[in-house]
C-alpha cells in the first residue's frame, strides 16, 4: 500500500472527513483492520482564507507549496490538495513535487462521463464558482457543460461556507436555500450536481434532492485509495 498525502481540508471539519473516507476506503477494498497509510496536513486557515479575500493567490500558492513538500517529506507517495477553491493555485502548489498528484477536477469528472453526464451544476464558494480553475477543467479535460448559480445564490452559497460549515455549523435553513438552487438549477437542464466545496458533503445528501451528487471530496479520497492500492 502507498501513502496518501494530504494538504488541507481546508478547514479541519473537511480534514476529519478526508481522514474518515481514506480509511474507512481502504478498509472497505481490503477488510479485516486494514486502514489507510497517510499523511495529514492540517494547516490555519485563517491567514490562507485572508489571502484569497484579498485575491493574492500567488502568496496562498507560495505558501502552501512550503506545506505540500513537507507532506512528501514526510513520506507520502500521492498527493491531494483537500479543497476546491485553492485548487486556483494548484500549479504553484504541486510544482516542486516529485510523486504523483491527483487534481481534486478529475475524479468527478471522469464520474460525471462514466455515469452519462453532460450538462452539470457546480456548486462551491464563490472563487469556485466564478473563477475559471474548475470549470474550465471539467470543460477542457471531460467535455462537461458546467452551469452555475446566479449571484445573490453564489453569495449565499459563499457566506454557507465561511459562515457557517467552516464553524461546523449544519442548519436547516442552509440546507433549505441549498436545496432550492439545485432545483433550480435542474431546472435549467443540469442533470447532477457537483458538490465543489469539501464541506457541503456535511450538509446536503442524496435524500435531500432529486438531482443525483457528485461530492468532490468523496470522489477525491476514493480516487487516492484506489491509486494507494493498485
Amino acid at each position: 500500500m502507498r501513502t496518501i498525502g494530504v494538504l488541507g481540508g481546508m478547514t479541519w471539519h473537511s480534514s476529519l472527513e478526508y481522514y474518515r473516507l481514506l480509511n474507512a476506503g481502504v478498509n472497505e477494498r481490503l477488510g479485516g483492520i486494514h486502514s489507510a497509510r497517510c499523511v495529514l496536513f492540517s494547516v490555519d486557515m485563517a491567514p490562507i482564507g485572508e489571502l484569497m479575500a484579498a485575491g493574492r493567490w500567488d502568496e496562498a500558492g507560495r505558501r502552501l507549496a512550503v506545506d505540500a513538500r513537507a507532506v512528501e517529506a514526510a513520506g507520502a507517495d500521492i498527493f491531494l490538495l483537500g479543497t476546491n477553491s485553492l485548487h486556483n493555485a494548484w500549479e504553484a502548489i504541486v510544482a516542486d513535487l516529485t510523486i504523483p498528484t491527483i487534481h481534486i477536477a478529475d475524479p468527478t469528472g471522469s464520474a460525471l462521463v462514466a455515469d452519462g453526464h453532460t450538462r452539470v451544476a457546480l456548486l462551491g464558494t464563490r472563487y469556485t464558482m466564478e473563477l475559471p480553475f474548475l470549470h474550465e477543467r471539467l470543460a477542457h479535460r471531460h467535455g462537461l457543460h458546467v452551469l452555475v448559480p446566479d449571484a445573490p445564490e453564489r453569495e449565499l452559497l459563499h457566506r454557507a461556507v465561511f459562515e457557517e460549515l467552516a464553524h461546523g455549523l449544519v442548519t436547516d435553513a442552509a440546507r433549505d436555500a441549498f436545496v432550492a438552487v439545485i432545483r433550480r438549477l435542474g431546472a435549467e437542464g443540469a442533470t447532477a450536481v457537483i458538490l465543489g466545496c469539501t464541506e457541503f458533503g456535511l450538509l446536503v445528501g442524496p435524500h435531500d434532492v432529486e438531482l443525483p451528487l457528485y461530492d468532490t471530496g468523496a470522489l477525491h479520497a476514493g480516487a487516492a485509495v484506489v491509486a494507494a492500492l493498485a
